[in-house]
């Protein structure tokens, strides 16, 4: 997918969270390349092109254009689930708890109800719910 990003921040294999643009970029016509990727989703630069466009908004004053993929993401599944290479529907791990694992089971970029692919498999997590979790990497 190729979309534009502020010039210093382009570098290949940078992963970011895209939040949306600002009620300026409405107007530029740059606007559907440059706001074309999903709100909350992290992704991933495959490509840095050599193409760059002015843009007020940038501390440079310049986007470039940039390659992406969906990012993976480093989160929690029920052990029972954790299987390389199998196909899951995320769901937090709605506990109760904030602890030291909380982060992981509530990862930035994924969202409840979402299909993805279990990528690796990490070690398994203390849970203080009692829950039987393992760190997983996930595609989606």
């Amino acid at each position: 997918m190729i979309t534009l990003i502020g010039k210093s921040l382009a570098k290949e294999g940078l992963v970011f969270t895209f939040y949306g643009g600002s009620s300026k970029c409405e107007s530029c016509r740059f606007s559907r390349t440059c706001l074309n990727l999903e709100k909350g989703r992290k992704y991933k630069i495959t490509s840095v092109k050599k193409v760059t466009h002015k843009c007020p908004l940038h501390k440079e004053g310049k986007v470039q254009t940039i390659e992406v993929e969906p990012a993976t993401i480093r989160t929690a599944v029920e052990t029972k689930k954790s299987y390389k290479g199998s196909t899951i529907i995320f769901r937090t791990q709605d506990c109760g708890f904030e602890c030291e694992n909380y982060d992981i089971c509530h990862p930035e970029g994924l969202y409840n109800d979402d299909k993805c692919q279990i990528e690796e498999i990490g070690p398994e997590l203390t849970c203080k719910a009692g829950n039987n979790l393992t760190e997983v990497i996930l595609s989606h």
